[in-house]
This record gives structure tokens, sequence and C-alpha cells, in this order.
């Protein structure tokens, strides 16, 4: 009896994924080697297939095709680093003037997010410690406890939706 179509399919992404890490790990390979002799080429080829067959394990769990989204939607990845860049920029210079000026308040906020996903719960955990100013202390289910260096509200709606609203969005998008 053979396997229903939805698993032959997901058998498909994931080994196209991991061969697409693999051809990515070649590029990288030769790139940084730049020697297309034939040895090089061999060893970057059995390399790269060893090191997609290790790294690629996120590939083939649960979440394995979610996870693969990211390399299927580069715009909204890069998308998300631009706005995390400019969020990172935006968020030093208020922690700086803050820091100089002892104009801050510290302080402890739970908030909720609507992610689905564990790796974009992840995710997000860990873009709201990249920004100034905050750092994700624990995460349990759907909720993130983050040490804010100037708590504007105890509310964690309200304070979910000033450090997460926008990057949430992008992760929802991209991860599904």
């Amino acid at each position: 009896m053979s396997a229903p179509w939805f698993k032959k399919i997901g058998r498909y992404v994931s080994a196209t994924l991991c061969l697409g890490l693999a051809l990515g790990c070649f590029v990288f390979w030769l790139t940084l080697a730049r020697d297309f002799s034939p040895a090089s080429l061999v060893a970057a080829a059995v390399m790269s297939l060893l090191a997609a067959q290790f790294a690629g394990r996120p590939f083939k769990g649960p979440h394995g095709e979610r996870f693969g989204r990211l390399l299927l939607r580069p715009d909204l990845l890069v998308l998300l680093v631009a706005l995390l860049l400019v969020q990172s920029y935006v968020a030093a210079f208020v922690f700086i003037a803050r820091m100089l000026s002892g104009r801050y308040k510290p302080g402890i906020v739970r908030i909720r997010t609507r992610l689905e996903s564990p790796l974009g719960r992840a995710m997000l955990a860990n873009m709201i410690s990249l920004v100034p100013g905050t750092l994700s202390l624990w995460m349990e289910d759907r909720n993130i406890i983050v040490h804010w260096f100037h708590i504007k509200t105890s509310h964690g709606t309200h304070a979910g939706d000033l450090m997460k609203r926008p990057l949430e969005r992008l992760l929802a998008r991209l991860l599904g």
C-alpha cells in the first residue's frame, strides 16, 4: 500500500530543501575557497552533501515545511531582517539617550504571541532580545517574559503591541 499523497509531497519537499541546502553549501564553499580543481570540487560536493544531511534535520521534523518556507520566501526574510535592523538602530539611540539622561524605569512584562509555530515563537523571542533595551527571559507556550529597560506600560497586550507587532506580522506571513 502506498503512502498518502501528502506524505509523498512532504518527502519531496524535504528532499528538495535538503538538496537546496547542499547546493547553497557548495556555492558557499566555492566562494570561500576559490579553487576549481577537480579535487576541490569533489571535496566540496561531498562535504556539502554531508552538511545538508546533518544540518538539514530541522527540515524533516514536524515543522520542517515551515522552516523550509524561510528559504522559499526570501523577499519576506529580507524584509524581516531590514525591519529588525531599523528597529534596532532606533531603539539603540533611544536606549542611549535614556541611559545618559537617567530617565528610565526597568520592568518585566509578559507578552502573548499569536504565532502557531514553535519555531516562529522562538524566532520572535530572539528578535525581541536583539533589539536594545529588551531581553527575552523566558518563553512558555505562547507567552514570552521580557525585561524592558524603560517600561512604558505594564499591560501585556499594549506592551506586546509596542514590542512585537510588526515582527510578529511578518513572521506569521513567513512561517504560517
